[in-house]
């Protein structure tokens, strides 16, 4: 059998394949981090558009609706208002721009009877989700099967560092991960799913890459380098995906141990077999989808008239061909106009909101060949993504990493406050694509995901003719010298959702609270981290347990630590030094780990505060 060969064992931590845009299934999925991913940007007025999708989308059976037309109108005076308001207001919708939406909700609802998903904020990347009933045969399996977990003795909880008793972890990455320099991986052997217990201490000592250790760099603007790869890796488990399309794990999943927790391993096979289209659809299309794409010039947005400029009735007599000069010094003497009027009357400036630049196509027709087909403002027709099947293009398996967290509120402690901007996971996973189930919830109010992603600093710089960038500040709500992360929406998290998406967009789990606040509430939270199929890491299944109460019940059984009083054996168990890793060192562990992945987290966030929006001329 030969030597495995995995980023940090093997081959460098830091080996990974070139992403090669969305034309290729070679190469691997994009990164936020790896490959700075960066959009197109949207529209404030589109971003109206894609709540509104998104709102409809959480009515019930909102997909029997889209085509009544009594409904219809009732949409259409909330979502577009005053006429004033559908010209100069990002907030409403115009006619066109609420057609545009009815055609692709009903475009949407066909997909979802044949899909079971819905798209949704899908302009360069895509969030998919779905939706389960309380009588869901899967929903109910965990529900059911989580018990093992929860009801443990207080002493046993698992509290996570810092959530002041609100986050209970029932299965979390972060205890006993891959240490460089300290974790122990079979070069060969594979540790099987049953009796993995019995391999610890096996395999030789992963080594701690140079690199972890090396001063960081500076990039072309002296500012230090962003170090993406940590001490740490979390471990994943081995899928192996069957003709049927059903999943099945062929490794240990870390910190569940499988011969007392066989059910739940069967859950969350369902689960992962469940997930696997939700993963398809948010890693097929990383293509632009922009619905409103505008030139931000004052031609486009400031009606002829305005105030203060004669001659605009004779503007139609001049053709632009025949009498050029007259035509092109009367272009430039109306710009200068314009310019000045603007600075004498800075409260009068009107910005037209602008319309979708097309007909919505529906989806089918958009593809050729297993590729979307991509039509720009200039008429320019080109190549998008293309449709990935997991099951197929990776026949020789996932890895996927398992997280399963309750969130508790009291009327005592009746709020949690949200989460940070993130992404998952270091380099050193991998993670290309998120699952979330949301499987049980009680008292809780609205709660939400919300989304932002990075914008393409130079394709927006095209978008406004010199000094003329004000009007793409007011279109995009974007600004000068500031930030290129856009905000793209939110995204509901009721009980039986499912959601998935790349690991390009970031991410944030928004305030909630209780929605009585003299009862106790809870929501319940399966995650699933897909590893870049393209970039196999180190697993459970080339390492050993390395829980010491694991490696404790295995040699129990072992003569003569089987006679022995459960005290006397205890007692030697207690002072077993150094491995296999005790409840108390992996807390420290995941300590070291959280602040590390914390560092990351803020290095990348200052790098995309550092990017910013410069209108120069061009």
């Amino acid at each position: 059998m030969s030597t495995i060969q995995r980023p940090g064992f093997g081959l460098p931590v830091d080996a990974m394949p070139k992403w090669l845009g969305t034309r290729k299934k070679s190469g691997r999925f994009p990164h936020a981090i790896a490959d700075f991913f960066s959009v197109e940007g949207v529209t404030r007025r589109e971003q109206r558009m894609l709540d509104f999708i998104n709102q409809i989308t959480d009515k019930p059976r909102w997909w029997e609706k889209v085509d009544n037309e009594e409904i219809l109108s009732r949409w259409r005076i909330e979502a577009c208002g005053t006429a004033e308001q559908q010209r100069t207001s990002p907030d409403h919708l115009d006619a066109k721009c609420f057609d545009y939406c009815v055609k692709e909700l009903q475009d949407k609802a066909t997909y979802l009877a044949e899909h079971g998903v819905v798209h949704v904020l899908d302009t360069g990347a895509t969030v998919v989700k779905g939706d389960v009933g309380e009588d869901d045969a899967l929903l109910l399996a965990l529900r059911t099967a989580v018990r093992t977990l929860e009801d443990v003795p207080d002493h046993r909880k698992d509290w996570h560092p810092g959530t002041h008793g609100l986050v209970l972890d029932l299965l979390h990455p972060s205890l006993f991960p891959l240490q460089y320099g300290k974790t122990r991986v079979l070069p060969e052997n594979i540790v099987p799913l049953q009796s993995c217990a019995a391999y610890t201490g096996l395999g030789d000592i992963c080594p701690r890459p140079a690199l972890l250790d090396e001063q960081c760099g500076v990039d072309g603007m002296g500012l230090p380098e962003l170090k993406p790869w940590g001490a740490y890796q979390w471990l994943p488990s081995e899928v192996r995906i069957g003709a049927d399309g059903s999943a099945s794990t062929t490794s240990y999943v870390n910190n569940l141990e499988p011969e007392s927790h066989g059910e739940l391993y069967r859950v969350l096979e369902q689960a992962v077999t469940k997930a696997l289209p939700l993963w398809n659809e948010c890693l097929s299309w990383f293509h632009t989808r922009v619905r409103i794409d505008p030139v931000c010039s004052f031609e486009e947005f400031v009606p002829l008239g305005y105030p203060g400029y004669p001659g605009d009735e004779d503007e139609d007599a001049l053709d632009p061909e025949e009498d050029y000069e007259e035509w092109n010094e009367r272009d430039w003497e109306k710009k200068e106009h314009y310019q000045d009027w603007l600075r004498d009357h800075p409260d009068e400036r009107v910005i037209l909101q602008p319309s979708p630049f097309g007909e919505y196509v529906p989806f089918q027709q958009r593809l050729e060949d297993g590729r979307a087909r991509v039509t720009w403002t200039n008429g320019y027709e080109g190549v998008g993504g293309l449709r990935m099947n997991l099951q197929t293009d990776f026949a020789d398996g996932l890895q996927v990493i398992f997280k399963l967290a309750n969130i508790h509120l009291t009327p005592e402690q009746p709020s949690y406050e949200g989460s940070n901007w993130h992404v998952e996971g270091a380099l050193n996973e991998h993670i290309c694509a998120t699952a979330l189930f949301y499987y049980d919830s009680s008292n809780i109010s609205d709660s939400y995901l919300e989304f932002q992603h990075n914008v393409d600093e130079e394709r927006m710089r095209s978008k406004s003719q010199q000094h003329e960038y004000e009007a793409a500040e007011d279109l995009y709500g974007v600004k000068q010298e500031e930030t290129t992360v856009q905000h793209l929406g939110h995204v509901l998290t009721r009980s039986g959702r499912w959601l998935a998406f790349p690991n390009v967009m970031q991410h944030r789990v928004a305030g909630f609270g209780l929605q009585d606040p003299s009862k106790p509430g809870h929501r319940k939270i399966l995650a699933m981290f897909l590893v870049d199929p393209h970039i196999k890491v180190i697993s459970t299944a080339n390492v050993p347990p390395q829980r010491r109460d694991w490696w404790a019940a295995e040699v129990r059984h072992i003569e003569p630590f089987a006679s022995l009083p459960v005290e006397l054996f205890d007692q030697i168990i207690d002072v077993v030094d150094d491995f296999p890793i005790s409840w108390e060192e992996a807390c420290e562990t995941r300590e070291a780990l959280m602040a590390e992945r914390g560092r990351i987290s803020d290095e990348f966030n200052e790098k995309l505060a550092q990017s910013t929006f410069y209108f120069c001329e061009h």
